[in-house]
């Protein structure tokens, strides 16, 4: 008998991005679903690992931000903080999670027309400051959220030309 509900979940998400260049410091990319990440409402899990699958096939370091609600950090590909939106009193609502740094120029595996990074805390080569995280939902969802922060700055990316991969223990 197969066991269908697993302690571990892999969820792929899409965030949009803004096909311009970037700046360091820019939102890369505004609250982003990542659904299902808790089992049950107001439920919590362990992120213990993300991988990034860029299309673009140029390395850009970011920050992913990981968050209870859908708070946008700013105007895509504009500072963070930019129009005020991203304010002291706004980062406590958004009930901040925690952080995963992606830098590319310790971990990555080129596949000639894509990048890819993985991080875990089994992965001593990686950077992977503050995992695993711990991840709860708000108590009426099942979902978190995440947003990036651009470091370094980019050259221009397509909309779609990042998968960012979760790999999750549930409790």
């Amino acid at each position: 008998m197969a066991n269908n509900l697993s302690k571990y979940a892999v969820i792929r998400v899409t965030p949009t991005l803004d096909t311009s260049a970037y700046a360091n410091d820019d939102v890369f990319f505004n609250s982003t679903e990542i659904p299902s990440a808790v089992v049950g409402n107001g439920g919590s899990s362990k992120l213990i690992g993300i991988t990034v699958l860029n299309e673009d096939d140029v390395a850009h370091d970011m920050d992913i931000i990981f968050m209870q609600k859908s708070t946008d950090l700013g105007t895509i590909n504009e500072a963070v903080g930019s129009n005020s939106k991203w304010t002291n009193a706004l980062a406590k609502a958004a009930g901040v999670l925690g952080v995963v740094q992606i830098d590319w120029s310790v971990t990555n595996i080129d596949m000639v027309n894509n990048l890819i990074f993985t991080t875990s805390n089994a992965n001593p080569s990686a950077k992977s400051e503050g995992l695993p995280i711990l991840l709860q939902a708000e108590s009426n969802s099942t979902s978190v959220f995440m947003a990036a922060v651009s470091r370094g700055g980019t050259p221009t990316v397509a909309a779609d030309d990042y998968e960012i991969i979760v790999h999750i223990e549930r409790a």
